[in-house]
This record gives C-alpha cells, structure tokens and sequence, in this order.
C-alpha cells in the first residue's frame, strides 16, 4: 500500500485522525500537504512528516480555494482526504437551524468544496482518490447527535454521488466511518458516558487515532484500485449488531 509519488491534501490533519492520517501517508512516499485552520500548527507537524503547511478554514470557500490554488502550484493533488471536524451534541428538540448549518457547513459543504477543487486537479493529472471521514453516527440514528449526524450522512451520501460521476475520470470516492475514536474531541465526555458508549462495542474498548489511518491507507491506494463509492466502516464491531 505504497503511495510513493503522491501528493495528499488532508484537512483537520492537525491532531486526532487527521493527523495519524498524515503521518501514515508520509511514511508510505506520499508528500503530504497538512492543512487546519492554524497556520503554526501546521508548519510544525507538517515539519515532523517533511510536508508542507497551509492554513485553511473550510467553513470558507475562498479559503478552500486558496488552498487549492496554493496546491495547483505545487503541481497538484493525487489523494484528498476531507477530514476536518468537530463534535456536537443536543437533543433534536433543541437544535437550531444555526446548529444545523453549522454542522453543515464544516462536515459537509467544506468537504464537498474541498472535493470540487482536487478532483479538478485530479483530472488534469490522470486520476486520484478522495477520502470523505464521515461516522458511524451518519449511518445510523444517535440521540443528541442530529446535527452532526445528519451532516455525517450527507458525506456518506456524496460518496455514492460522487463515486459514479467522477469514475470516467479515474476518481475514486469512498469513506471512512470511525467509531468510537480516543481523541481530543472525545476525551472532554463525562467517563459515565464513555463507559456507556464503549460498552456499545463488542471489542470493549475504544479505537485509537492509528487504527483509522490504516483503512484511509488502503482506500486511498492502488490496493483499492477497484474500490470506489464504498463507506468502510471501522468501529470494533459496533453496527453489527
């Protein structure tokens, strides 16, 4: 599962998954363009991977495009992995149409954009992979997560759109949906609730950042060369039952 040549884009890849994601597709040959909304902390793990930092916002559209412009003239992306995100909680009666958008506007809209502009890319250099992180709350019902699982859906979603549309072209589209992940977005929850939410899992524990970038790996390689419009599902057996 090398990647040896290729250039990635990884959003959120500041910390948690995105940044095993980084990591992972550095040490496999790819150079690795990090990107979060701090332009320091991406300079300095780009440093530890020997990538290159830029700063981006995703929730704003020039600044998705000024990263992408920024890439094309680093001769382009081969591998886009939209990953950056935050929790939300609140029960549906409680969610106001502001939550909605904002969940929408980071999990889903800035991704799509962001897949917009690489695919452009793509095309231009023969083909690549896009990576959507959604969640398992996106593929099924979650109390107090209707915001952020509903636009965790929607990515599942393009994946499937997206897959279809973009394959004449070479592109593959598939998905990564995480369970219960140790990571800073997590480790804030009250230890009663974990332990509820761990208990979910047949494997009884919870998932560590490196165990997410392995699958992203393997999607975004010539391993999955045939596999495309697909949600790979890493969650310690959770939604089999």
């Amino acid at each position: 599962m090398t990647l040896q040549g290729k250039r990635a884009v990884i959003t959120g890849a500041s910390r948690g998954i995105g940044l095993a994601i980084a990591t992972a597709f550095a040490d496999a040959g790819a150079k690795v363009v990090v990107s979060s909304r701090n332009q320091s902390v991406c300079d300095e793990v780009a440093k530890s991977i020997n990538g290159v930092g830029i700063a981006a916002d995703v929730t704003d559209e020039g600044a998705v495009d000024a990263l992408f412009d920024a890439v094309e003239k680093r001769g382009g992306c081969d591998i886009f992995v939209a990953n950056a995100g935050l929790a939300a909680s609140g029960f549906a009666s409680d969610v106001s149409r502001a939550d909605l958008q904002a969940m929408l506007d980071l999990h889903y809209l800035g991704a799509l954009h962001g897949a917009q502009r690489a695919a452009r890319q793509m095309k231009a250099r023969g083909g690549g992979a896009v990576l959507f992180v959604s969640s398992i709350w996106g593929l099924r019902g979650q109390p107090s997560a209707l915001a952020y699982g509903a636009a965790k859906a929607a990515l599942a979603h393009a994946v499937k759109v997206l897959a279809i549309e973009w394959a004449r072209d070479d592109i593959r589209v598939n998905g990564l949906a995480p369970g219960f992940v140790d990571t800073a977005m997590t480790a804030d929850l009250d230890e009663a609730v974990k332990a509820k939410l761990v208990s979910r899992v047949p494997m009884r524990r919870m998932a560590e950042a490196r165990e997410m970038a392995g699958p992203a790996l393997f999607l975004c390689s010539d391993a999955a060369s045939y596999v495309t419009g697909h949600v790979l599902v890493a969650d310690g057996g959770e939604t089999a039952r």
